[in-house]
């Protein structure tokens, strides 16, 4: 969720961005902008670029993307697999699906069986929808991943989504209604590099790597290339963090923004 931190105590002292623009006094906060400020953009397609969420610019607000901002990003793939039909059975069921390429992160993880596990999230649809159910095991080698069905339970279908280290993804500003060069790239990386990355540590921290302005007619969009399928719902949490600047300002300063994103986008400043 957008978090603007208006009473941050390093609000005043931060740094004019370098974006040819004055910004008012006091009209610069820290921001974080999250997962849940995307929405779901076109459907998966196998080992095709897809965009498959955005960001767009409030109206009242503009944002500045600095090379040194830190980021954090964790995608999983999904895996949809057969349920089974244990309502008729006296003892619990193990079901073992299959996650291609899957790949073990350095995150903590609690004792299984358990439904808080950083890297791997299971879903079973009981006749009324998808509910998460525990994940029971988790072997990183063959990559199966395995669940437990209760006596007297029917899973339609199970889905589990997970870490893979198959695919690659790209961060980038677009014009909406832009034509093909009307794009800034912010950060570009695979799945296997992020995913075994210590990405709390100053060591292998990630950094957007690029500079732009997010104005009202600009999009943050997350572009993937993977063989496995990527969904952006809500049972997925892909988990993405971008450190930014958020600007509340005047309308003559949003004018000059937007001429300063014009001009990153063309290589101006």
């Amino acid at each position: 969720m957008l978090r603007i931190f208006d009473k941050s105590p390093r609000a005043a002292s931060v740094k004019q961005p370098g974006v040819g623009v004055r910004i008012p006094p006091g009209a610069m906060q820290r921001a974080l902008i999250d997962s849940k400020d995307f929405e779901a953009g076109e459907p998966w397609r196998a080992n095709a670029d897809v965009v498959i969420a955005r960001f767009k610019t409030p109206e009242d607000a503009a944002f500045v993307l600095a090379p040194d901002s830190r980021m954090e990003i964790y995608l999983r793939n999904l895996v949809t697999h057969e349920g089974y039909d244990n309502s008729g059975g006296s003892s619990d069921y193990t079901l073992t699906v299959n996650a291609p390429a899957m790949v073990e992160s350095k995150m903590k993880k609690p004792p299984l069986p358990s439904d808080r596990h950083p890297e791997v999230l299971a879903y079973a649809d009981k006749g009324e929808g998808f509910v998460q159910v525990p994940v029971h095991g988790v072997d990183y080698e063959s990559g199966n991943v395995t669940l437990s069905v209760p006596a007297g339970e029917n899973w339609r279908q199970v889905e589990v989504y997970y870490l893979s280290a198959q695919g690659e993804f790209k961060l980038y500003v677009v014009r909406e209604g832009g034509g093909i060069k009307d794009w800034i790239p912010i950060h570009n990386n695979s799945f296997a590099a992020v995913h075994t990355l210590d990405q709390n540590s100053g060591e292998e921290a990630l950094y957007l790597g690029n500079q732009a302005v997010l104005v009202e007619g600009f999009q943050l969009a997350l572009e993937v290339r993977t063989p496995y399928p990527v969904v952006w719902n809500a049972r997925a949490r892909h988990y993405l963090k971008i450190n930014a600047l958020a600007l509340r300002i005047p309308n003559a300063t949003k004018d000059e923004l937007r001429t300063a994103a014009h001009l990153l986008m063309a290589g101006g400043l």
